[in-house]
């Protein structure tokens, strides 16, 4: 199945986004697609509004666009179709069914087919008649069943299917015996495949073999039940699958680019969970053909729901390859590098499946296409950076011109103004009218000049304050165009890599070198130090020339001195071909780079040493380790001397490094050795990358961002200087319970003097209580606190909480339930109220393993807890109510009339008082 690639041209919508329509919504969703392609919501928005309207044209050209994205969506071909059929474009509709039909297993696609079929061939009273169009009818039911007949949703196909041969007319007994043979061939066909008319289905076979003669009826329902009950055994299974991909599937099932989310991720793993069951042949089927085209069928409706995950690609080809279909498998790792031409996985597969075939054109034709697409998106990366510190470098210039201006002006001010001064020193002494108006003016003058210099002022300060924000701006934006290089070199190094190990595979180390000249003369920052590792390593390993890759080596780490990392494997490189002269002048030439680069330098040269170096050799570097780190003490170093790859028994066992805080054991193997390296790109490069580029890191990349957290990620605040916050509070008693006397309407005072508590229940604000206007009441109880001497007086809080609960009028109001807390009502039982237990409409649940008795209020949805009782019913324990107080006592009035659960009526336990 050949797949239809994506047009990367611009489209009308991305057009339009420019140049506004004039209608306020359209340019809405139209500058959302501009800014992302894949926007499904701002796609469903305009078809939504142009289907709102009655637009048609902007209808159509919507989704044509939208299929320029989406050439697979089997909805979106559906509707075009079905709209250029209503506007009378029979031959555009045509077209989208030459070109997609096969290439899409749609079954909506298939069904607006089907129903264009007969609607053309219909008669005047709406049926099919004519036997030439009853013909083309019946080839076009075959065509459709025969690419979609095996689909969950093709029940309705089959259904009209039987029907319309159903339908036909015969004119002798050999034509009825041939439309009964049909219908029987279709019937079996039908009820085999789970789908979800297949029981439906089997009872219309049962009617018709029944109807035409009960003796052979039960022969041949008893030869095609097994096949139903199978497939109506593997339906129920499917819903399952198809439960769980619908579940998580994206919106209105199109097709988007992962993101990687957790719901992505679960889309993803119940199609391939469905694809295993598929193939694991749920139905029984012994004919493999059959069974491999129901997988095929699975796996290009997977492709056409997944059409950006690359894996599903892959493991479609390699399920043909497993097949024998070699050459079906290379056309559809084809179709995935048209569908996904910047993913590497699927290039790269396609590459290797082509070596395979002995294809070596194609396979140079990819890794040429990967190398220009790869080296494009760093171009283009540049050139977005580039205009955008083209930009702030013309900022920076014109408020440079701006303060050398400004600092001109001031000094030809400052030139002029002493030239002014003798001709006031100058002038004769005149009547005092004539002094004073001269001395106005100068002061007048005066005022002149302090504003124009505070003027001055402030414009200096502005444009020292844009500098500054746009020197800020220059700072990020560099850090965000490394990060993002750092992105984009990754990729085209990779192609590189894998570009030199095919050639060397197909024509040797010869062609490696002429080819390896083309990445050498990319201009710096384009490639990172993998390619160089890969080129030398290849002529160590293949070649057999260690000179060579030496020396490649060292001419590299010139260009490279400054990442570690090299370093690291030009040592190793070294280590491994046993060159420890050059390993160790190596290390001595690298040593003195910044402690956290040099960490890893230090590692390696350290494992080195303890393995094959002698004592006096060992003792000075750890000597010196012990200088350069201050982490490092005699007991690491004897950690990691006495370990060998992740045996740390003495570093665990002997000194106990896992659970001590002043060692930490990061790096195993080396007897808790901290790999300096690696935590200062955690805590230091990421945090610097942060700091210059957005607060919220959005600005890093998707592997940092969901890296597992880990404590050494985060600066933690050293709380070793600060001091414990102990004021000094006044000694005061606390104000004790409420007494009998407050029940009554007592004051409930405290009698702590120092601090007196002010009782709320006063009798200018007990009426709020009694009226059940709780915040009135607060409100005027806080307003007789004297403010300025509040200091020295506190709210009885024990005090108000009881005043609440007291007031009938609070619990009473629209039916809420008689629920009073257990603490109340042992508080209530020592101040002398009369204990009543309520019995509530809804089931009480017992169970002996809590300790309390749920009740479901009808009324106010709640649910009281009381305690444990001894129930005199079976010598078992029942959960008992709490209490509240009876309307004679002035509080809840209690509920009866309950249903019992054990006894089955509307009345309620009592006890011996009768409550």
């Amino acid at each position: 199945m050949s797949e239809p690639a994506p047009n990367t041209t611009e489209s009308s919508t991305q057009r339009n986004a420019r140049h506004a329509s004039g209608n306020p919504e359209v340019d809405m969703f139209r500058q959302r697609l501009a800014r992302s392609a894949h926007d499904v919501e701002a796609w469903l928005g305009l078809v939504n509004y142009a289907k709102h309207v009655g637009d048609d044209a902007l209808l159509h050209e919507t989704y044509t666009d939208a299929l320029k994205q989406y050439p697979s969506c089997g909805q979106l071909l559906a509707s075009l179709a079905e709209l250029e059929l209503r506007r009378g474009n029979i031959q555009s509709a045509e077209t989208i069914f030459n070109s997609s039909l096969f290439n899409v297993p749609s079954i909506e696609l298939w069904q607006c087919y089907l129903n264009y079929v007969l609607k053309a061939n219909v008669d005047a009273q709406g049926v099919v008649s004519q036997p030439e169009r009853r013909a083309i009818v019946k080839q076009c039911y075959k065509l459709v069943l025969d690419n979609v007949g095996c689909d969950r949703e093709a029940g309705r196909i089959w259904a009209d299917y039987i029907g319309f041969l159903s339908s036909g007319q015969t004119n002798a007994p050999y034509e009825e015996q041939q439309k009964t043979e049909l219908l029987r061939e279709t019937f079996q066909a039908a009820v085999a495949i789970p789908h979800l008319k297949v029981e439906e289905i089997w009872k219309n076979y049962d009617g018709f073999e029944n109807r035409l003669d009960r003796a052979t009826a039960k022969q041949m329902l008893s030869r095609t039940s097994p096949s139903y009950m199978t497939a109506r055994t593997a339906l129920r299974a499917m819903n399952r699958h198809w439960d769980a991909i619908r579940r998580h599937q994206p919106l209105h099932g199109i097709p988007a680019p992962p993101e990687w989310s957790s719901r992505e991720i679960d889309y993803l793993d119940a199609w391939k969970k469905y694809l295993k069951w598929e193939m694991e042949n749920p139905l029984n089927i012994n004919d493999a053909g059959a069974l491999r085209r129901r997988v095929v069928f699975a796996y290009n409706q997977a492709c056409m729901a997944l059409r950006f995950y690359p894996e599903i690609w892959i493991d479609f080809a390699e399920y043909l390859s497993s097949q024998d279909q070699h050459s079906d498998a290379l056309a559809k790792m084809h179709s995935a590098s048209l569908v996904l031409p910047s993913s590497l996985a699927v290039q790269f597969a396609y590459a290797e499946m082509a070596e395979k075939h002995k294809q070596p054109n194609v396979c140079k034709q990819v890794y040429e296409k990967v190398v220009v697409l790869t080296r494009a998106d760093i171009d283009s990366t540049k050139a977005r950076y580039t205009q955008k510190l083209d930009r702030l470098e013309k900022r920076l210039a014109q408020i440079a011109a701006k303060k050398k201006a400004s600092d001109d002006k001031q000094e030809m001010q400052n030139a002029e103004a002493p030239a002014e001064a003798p001709l006031a020193d100058s002038s004769s002494d005149s009547d005092s009218d004539e002094s004073d108006s001269i001395g106005d003016d100068s002061g007048m003058d005066g005022n002149a000049s302090d504003a124009s210099g505070r003027e001055r002022d402030a414009t200096t300060v502005a444009m020292e304050r844009a500098k500054r924000r746009t020197n800020v701006r220059v700072v990020r934006t560099k850090a965000r165009m490394e990060q993002d290089l750092c992105e984009v070199r990754e990729p085209y190094t990779l192609a590189w890599i894998m570009y030199l190990r095919y050639v060397q595979r197909a024509e040797g180390i010869d062609a490696v070198r002429q080819l390896l000249r083309r990445p050498r003369s990319d201009p710096p920052g384009y490639l990172t130090y993998h390619l160089f590792v890969s080129a030398a390593q290849m002529e160590y390993h293949v070649a057999k020339k260690p000179g060579i890759a030496a020396k490649l080596f060292e001419f590299y780490s010139k260009m490279f001195s400054d990442q570690p990392a090299y370093i690291v494997e030009y040592l190793g490189y070294l280590i491994n071909s046993g060159d420890d002269t050059n390993a160790r002048a190596l290390f001595e030439r690298f040593q003195g780079t910044s402690t956290g680069d040099s960490g890893d330098i230090w590692s390696t040269f350290a494992e080195f040493e303890y393995n094959y170096g002698d004592l006096s050799a060992i003792s000075k570097l750890d000597k010196r380790f012990i200088e350069k780190f201050e982490h490092e003490s005699v007991l690491t170093r004897l950690a990691a001397r006495y370990s060998y790859l992740d045996v740390d028994t003495v570093a665990v066992r002997d000194f106990g490094f896992p659970y001590r805080k002043d060692h930490r054991s990061d790096a195993p193997g080396h007897g808790g050795l901290r790999r300096l390296g690696d935590d200062d790109a955690d805590s230091g490069n990421e945090l610097a990358a942060i700091a210059v580029g957005s607060v919220t890191g959005r600005h890093l990349r998707k592997e940092q961002l969901l890296a597992p957290v880990t404590p050494k990620r985060f600066v933690r605040f050293n709380t070793s200087a600060l001091e414990e916050y102990d004021p000094v509070i006044e000694d005061y008693e606390t104000p004790e319970p409420m007494s009998a006397s407050y029940a009554g309407g007592g004051s409930g005072v405290s009698t702590n003097e120092a601090r007196p508590a002010m009782s709320p229940s006063t009798p200018s604000t007990i009426q709020f209580l009694e009226q059940g206007d709780v915040l009135s009441y607060v409100a005027a109880a806080v307003s007789n606190v004297d403010l300025q001497n509040f200091g020295s007086r506190a709210l009885d809080v024990d005090a108000l909480l009881d005043a609440i609960l007291q007031t009938r009028s609070i619990g009473q109001q629209q039916g809420q339930s008689s629920y009073r807390p257990l603490a109340y009502m042992s508080r209530q039982a020592s101040h002398g109220g009369p204990p009543s237990r309520p019995v509530g409409r809804g089931r009480m649940s017992r169970s002996r393993s809590k300790g309390y008795s749920e009740y479901d209020d009808r009324h106010s949805g709640r649910r009281s807890f009381g305690s444990t009782r001894k129930s005199p019913h079976r010598g078992s324990f029942r959960r008992q109510p709490p209490y509240s107080r009876n309307s004679s006592g002035g509080g809840y009035p209690a509920r009866s009339g309950g249903y019992d659960s054990r006894r089955g009526n509307r009345g309620g336990y009592r006890d011996d008082n009768g409550y």
